[in-house]
């Protein structure tokens, strides 16, 4: 702030001016060229580290509240997708046209209760070349079911190889992390 004397626009916004003497905020006000008077009650020491406890007690309520939602939350969905539940999985068709490839998967989950899974594909060239990754979502496979999935992937090659990378569970918010790393 200046050390100049003058009128300046109230700090504490209860007015239009207050005026600053050089060294302190005076209570000299003024609304639409009407002075007036209103104190500005000096604040202490106490008030200051009362001030400081509310904002730290806050920010620890806002810490504590994402803890709980990362833990309840976030956790168990990482978790589920890192630990799928038991599984075969092959792929059933990988036919190239120069263009795309159509690929299949068929899933079958030999656990004992209904589950989701992902399966991460890499498609390779003949000298094995990684052309390109890519997912297929299975949602709900009920217990000793099996279940498929393909996709029509873009591939400028005649042959290609068809290989999975690893099988993990249902995508955490729909976010595709990559296969697990204990998955392939």
């Amino acid at each position: 702030m200046s050390s100049r004397p003058d009128w300046y626009t109230d700090p504490t916004g209860r007015h239009e001016f207050r005026f600053y003497n050089g060294e302190q905020w005076t209570g000299d006000v003024s609304d639409a060229g009407s002075r007036g008077f209103d104190p500005i009650a000096p604040v202490s020491n106490g008030q200051r580290r009362r001030s400081r406890r509310a904002l730290v007690a806050t920010l620890l309520g806002f810490s504590g509240v994402t803890i709980v939602l990362i833990a309840t939350l976030v956790v168990p969905r990482v978790a589920d997708y890192l630990e799928p539940a038991p599984h075969s999985v092959e792929i059933t068709r990988c036919d190239p046209d120069g263009t795309r490839v159509a690929v299949e998967v068929a899933l079958t989950n030999t656990g004992a209760a209904p589950d989701g899974f992902t399966v991460h594909l890499r498609l390779s060239d003949r000298s094995g070349d990684v052309i390109r990754d890519s997912t297929l979502a299975f949602d709900v496979v009920g217990a000793g079911d099996t279940a498929r999935a393909g996709d029509s992937l873009p591939a400028r090659f005649d042959e290609v190889q068809c290989s999975v990378r690893g099988v993990s569970g249902p995508l955490p918010f729909g976010i595709d992390l990559g296969p697990a790393p204990s998955s392939g």
